[in-house]
């Protein structure tokens, strides 16, 4: 009896050291992949739970002020570029640049006026030139008959009464030939006078023009239109709202915008460089997985663009790891809508790619 039990103690031993060699072979095994597995995989990986989807946000802000007559849209709807979102009252916009048309049709026409009277003004002048021909022509005439007529009433040819008549007519020819000439100074002067307006009434003109283009941006402006193609965001305003220049009424996260921003620490950025492969997984949906590549790293770290920066130069000083800003670009995916700007996510970068 005592020698059965002998041999179920030496069983019951052999057994426990076969269960214990087991265990320590299979904690053995489970080192030496978490071994191959550290040296062949984790090491080629940098990860980070410090990422948040962003997006290239538009915000829409009117140029004027106005009351909200017509509201196209609500939050969440997608929309295209070019797509009228809302408009504003314009009718006192409308009034000015009605305004201004009449302005410019009004100069315009003055312009009109004034090229006929640069026509008159040549008119005159071609005509007083005219006289002053005819004048010369006629002077030349009776000059050369009183000089003939004064050799005559030397020689005792002709009567002094005869000369007389001929004299008075060579005098009253060259005050004619006077009266022609200031005829066409006065004529130059007008037409001179005429064209020197013709610059004002342009320049009158021009400014009305300008004047018409500033009301018509106005007018455009009441127009609320949508600069990108995307999904409407913090819509703010409502039909009858109060609506000033730069205030933002509402947002759009433009389509195909979406990027993950991962805040690396400063020690894993050694073997990174742009176009590297991430791997992207949400919160929200951790069993999906999305790829992306490095686009860019921030040119300073968080810290620096803070609102208030810290002074390391003090004497409490604490020595903090830093965080640099990766911009990671996604990938197609056929569940990329569910990527919302502000979700928390997990990067991991593939050193190796």
């Amino acid at each position: 009896m005592e020698a059965v039990l002998e041999s179920q103690d030496v069983d019951h031993l052999s057994r426990r050291k076969i269960v214990a060699w087991i265990i320590f072979g299979a904690l053995f095994v489970a080192l030496m992949l978490c071994v191959a597995y550290y040296f062949m995989v984790y090491r080629y990986y940098q990860s980070t739970d410090n990422a948040y989807v962003q997006a290239d946000v538009t915000w829409l802000m009117p140029k004027i002020s106005g009351e909200v007559i017509q509201l196209k849209v609500k939050d969440n709807q997608f929309v295209k570029q070019g797509d009228v979102l809302a408009l504003i009252d314009h009718r006192d916009y409308q009034a000015r640049y009605d305004q201004a048309r009449s302005m410019v049709d009004l100069k315009t026409a003055a312009i009109a006026i004034h090229t006929e009277n640069e026509k008159s003004a040549q008119f005159s002048i071609e005509e007083a030139l005219s006289n002053v021909n005819a004048a010369q022509a006629e002077l030349g005439r009776l000059e050369a008959d009183y000089l003939r007529y004064q050799q005559l009433l030397g020689d005792g040819v002709i009567t002094r009464q005869r000369f007389e008549t001929i004299e008075s007519q060579y005098v009253s020819a060259r005050a004619q030939l006077a009266r022609s000439q200031a005829m066409l100074n006065t004529a130059k002067a007008q037409y001179g006078s005429v064209q020197a307006g013709r610059a004002q009434i342009m320049a009158d003109l021009n400014n009305a023009k300008a004047t018409v283009n500033l009301y018509q941006v106005d007018l455009n402006a009441a127009k609320l239109m949508a600069p990108v193609s995307g999904n409407i965001g913090s819509l703010s305003i409502q039909l009858g709202s109060r609506v000033t220049p730069q205030s933002r009424v509402l947002a759009i996260i433009p389509e195909n915008s979406v990027f993950v921003e991962a805040n690396f620490k400063e020690t894993q950025i050694e073997k990174m460089h742009k176009g590297q492969k991430v791997q992207v997984k949400l919160d929200a949906y951790p069993n999906l997985t999305y790829r992306g590549i490095i686009d860019s790293f921030s040119p300073a770290s968080g810290a620096t663009f803070s609102m208030m920066p810290s002074d390391n130069a003090t004497g409490n000083f604490n020595k903090v790891v830093q965080r640099i800003p990766i911009r990671i670009v996604l990938e197609p995916h056929p569940q990329i809508e569910l990527v919302k700007p502000g979700m928390s996510v997990i990067a991991k970068v593939d050193l190796r790619s």
